[in-house]
């Protein structure tokens, strides 16, 4: 277990950091891709801005945008908690930084069959979820 803590060098603390930070940016990449256009700052006909709704890229992102945030503020408000009592959790820290990475890009990025993405037997965001659920504090 040291050995393992001291090679990765991520404890609950840094990977509560390292989660509010892509939490944040994958928030300012969605403010920066879709809702100037699809809030009307940025003047569009309604059909362009029914077009970027309906598009595959759009709804990847924005369901694995939403899922991303529902697993972030439980795993931040958890990695804190253990670094307030001292534990630095390596194994868990891991986990929860590299699979919530893991499973928002590669499902907004690559998706699912039935999301427009790979037909591949499994979908390439599944190991990245199974992380997640492993770490869960």
């Amino acid at each position: 277990m040291d050995s393992f803590a001291n090679a990765v060098k991520l404890n609950s603390g840094t990977a509560a950091v390292g989660l509010l930070a892509h939490t944040f940016a994958i928030k300012a990449l969605t403010t920066a891709q879709f809702r100037d256009k699809t809030t009307g700052v940025t003047k569009i006909s309604t059909a362009e801005r029914e077009k970027i709704f309906k598009s595959w890229y759009y709804q990847r992102w924005c369901a694995a945008q939403l899922n991303e945030t529902e697993y972030a503020s439980v795993f931040i408000a958890g990695l804190l908690f253990l670094h307030s009592k001292g534990v630095a959790a390596p194994i868990t820290s891991t986990l929860c930084l590299v699979g919530q990475i893991w499973y928002f890009w590669l499902r907004a990025l690559v998706g699912h069959v039935h999301e427009g993405g790979t037909s591949t037997p499994l979908p390439p965001y599944v190991p990245g979820g199974v992380m997640r659920y492993v770490a869960f504090p």
